[in-house]
């Protein structure tokens, strides 16, 4: 009996073991999924589970959205065009349509982001003006569309912590690390070239079909300009008055290279007799920047400028950046960011600014 009795509790003190493992075992499940975020607002956030649908706040963080998560976005901020569809997925293309929270095109649908029930919207980018408007348009923004909206800043120079910062939120730290290594090295290519640059070029930048709508000095439009030892000829105070700048003044300015993403602006600036007293025409150094399936400088002012030091740095200090082999990176940076191989014969295509 005494034995029967001590078999008998044995048992019992086992299967209380197991309830108990299995209890504790269900207890770090949950705060395993459970998490908390602090963005870069300083606002914290926090996660019942995984993220698994995520929304874009804006163009930007579409982009780097696109090169990291795109299997989680439920909806874009903009259409993509034709030729960026060469190089994207034509499935996202099919998802709907949120518009964009800020900018001078502002347009969310908040209806729409509601309906396709996002675990977090991300806002990328500068902080736009006062920081505490910001943290107060953002908070409003979660209010009305009871969705967390996160915050990550995003400029060139801290374009790889950026993707550190999305792959903690996400879940996709690995992945993430790729892309921030890859950011790392050009910018710090940029940075140690930026040294042996003796005589800046001068620069006239315009990414609008009306070549006289220029980028100024100290723009986050024109990061790639300057990031690599480039003199932006427009200065900070043309930002008055819409940037438009008269051609008396650019005769004034005389830049040495002139750069435009639009082909009508190409169009104009290379044909019309009144562009054709200024240096860059004169000696032929107009260039139209690569732009599929985004420019390699701006528009939208994301990822994209990455292989943009690259494109420029070959371009305008072609014997400083003498060891970096652009054809190499260009298919490098597409195969990792777009998720798209591209042969020798789009490589050139796309390097081939000249019509």
């Amino acid at each position: 009996m005494k034995k029967l009795l001590t078999i008998l509790a044995i048992m019992l003190l086992a299967v209380t073991f197991i309830f108990a493992g299995g209890a504790k075992e269900e207890t770090t499940a949950e705060s395993i999924s459970s998490f908390s975020f602090t963005d870069d607002l300083g606002r914290t956030f926090t996660f019942s589970g995984p993220i698994e649908r995520i929304a874009p706040s804006g163009n930007l963080a579409q982009m780097i959205l696109y090169s990291l998560a795109k299997d989680e976005m439920v909806g874009l901020s903009s259409y993509l065009d034709e030729s960026a569809l060469r190089f994207l997925d034509e499935e996202t293309n099919a998802l709907p349509l949120f518009g964009t929270f800020y900018g001078k095109k502002a347009n969310l649908n908040r209806e729409a982001v509601i309906l396709e029930d996002p675990d977090v919207v991300i806002d990328m980018g500068e902080i736009k003006g006062d920081e505490k408007n910001t943290i107060d348009d953002l908070d409003t923004l979660t209010e009305q569309l009871n969705i967390p909206v996160v915050f990550i800043e995003c400029y060139l120079d801290n374009t790889a912590t950026a993707y550190r910062r999305l792959g903690e939120l996400l879940g996709l730290e690995q992945e993430a690390e790729k892309r921030a290594e890859y950011a790392e090295r050009a910018i710090e290519t940029a940075h140690e070239l930026k040294k042996e640059v003796s005589t800046p070029v001068r620069v006239y930048y315009s990414s609008m079909s009306d070549p006289l709508s220029a980028i100024t000095t100290g723009s986050f439009h024109g990061e790639v300009i300057e990031k690599i030892g480039c003199e932006n000829v427009v200065p900070s105070s043309f930002s008055e008055g819409g940037n438009m700048i008269s051609l008396e003044q650019v005769l004034i300015w005389d830049p040495d290279v002139i750069l435009l993403a639009d082909r009508n602006a190409y169009d104009t600036v290379t044909s019309a007799p009144s562009w054709s007293g200024i240096k860059a025409v004169k000696e032929n150094r107009v260039y139209l920047i690569p732009t599929e399936p985004f420019s390699f400088i701006d528009s939208p002012p994301s990822v994209n400028r990455i292989i943009g030091i690259y494109w420029l740095g070959c371009l305008l200090y072609p014997d400083i950046y003498d060891e970096i082999d652009l054809r190499k990176e260009v298919k490098e940076f597409y195969s990792l960011f777009y998720g798209y191989e591209l042969n020798d014969t789009e490589v050139e295509d796309l390097l081939c600014i000249q019509p």
